[in-house]
């Protein structure tokens, strides 16, 4: 399960690739930090698709980057976008589940879960939420509307992606030979799956469909009944 999930990461990263190669070869770095941004600051692009990718080019385009400088570029470009939510968390306070701007990835639900998670497990929480696509920006935009203190957040994020990025990177590096074939090996699994889900939308519709007709056939038998009894 985990070698599929993995797969599907490194197809997707491939994907993006195939869309956007020409402008990440005429401006690899600014390109993978424009991402980053964008992406960590809550809009849904996954943050490891462009990491993978970012592996995926520097192992398929010799030259096209360095491993250290693609690090520091990623580290710089995640780090931005999560200290903007900070402060827009802090500045906002816990009226932020409000903001027309925000309030479509941070729900009063959402905001008291996490503030009771940075509660319980502190800065933590901080650096295992940001493995965690969905959880990241909220727990950014929360850590700042808590106050919660401004180094421990960014020490405990700035780990977590010490972490995160070179792994990434590097699984896009290790796959990009491998990419024709997870094509194939996605697409036959995801064949399969759409086959498995019509055939069980259809015994469904049946099965309901069986079960509507013997309610009917019973309650008319049970009118009949009544009728009868009553004559």
């Amino acid at each position: 399960m985990r070698a599929f999930v993995l797969a599907t990461l490194v197809l997707a990263a491939g994907n993006e690739i195939d869309g956007v190669q020409d402008w990440m070869q005429q401006a690899f770095y600014p390109a993978l930090l424009l991402i980053l941004i964008t992406a960590s600051l809550g809009v849904p692009i996954p943050e490891d698709v462009p990491l993978i990718a970012a592996g995926v080019l520097i192992k398929t385009h010799p030259g096209i980057a360095s491993w250290h400088g693609t690090l520091i570029v990623a580290l710089i470009g995640i780090m931005i976008g999560d200290l903007m939510l900070y402060t827009l968390g802090k500045r906002w306070g816990p009226g932020v589940v409000y903001h027309r701007s925000v309030r479509w990835m941070i729900t009063p639900k959402r905001f008291a879960r996490v503030s009771k998670q940075f509660r319980r497990h502190g800065a933590w929480f901080c650096f295992f939420g940001r493995f965690f696509v969905g959880v990241r920006a909220v727990m950014c935009l929360t850590a700042g509307a808590t106050r919660f203190p401004y180094w421990r957040f960014l020490s405990a994020d700035f780990a977590g992606a010490l972490l995160s990025v070179p792994f990434f990177v590097a699984l896009g590096y290790l796959f990009a030979d491998m990419i024709p074939t997870l094509r194939e090996y996605v697409s036959g699994i995801q064949a399969i799956l759409l086959g498995a889900l019509l055939v069980a939308t259809s015994v469904g519709v049946f099965l309901y469909k069986l079960r509507k007709e013997r309610r009917v056939k019973e309650s008319e038998s049970g009118s009949a009944s009544a009728t009868r009894t009553t004559l």
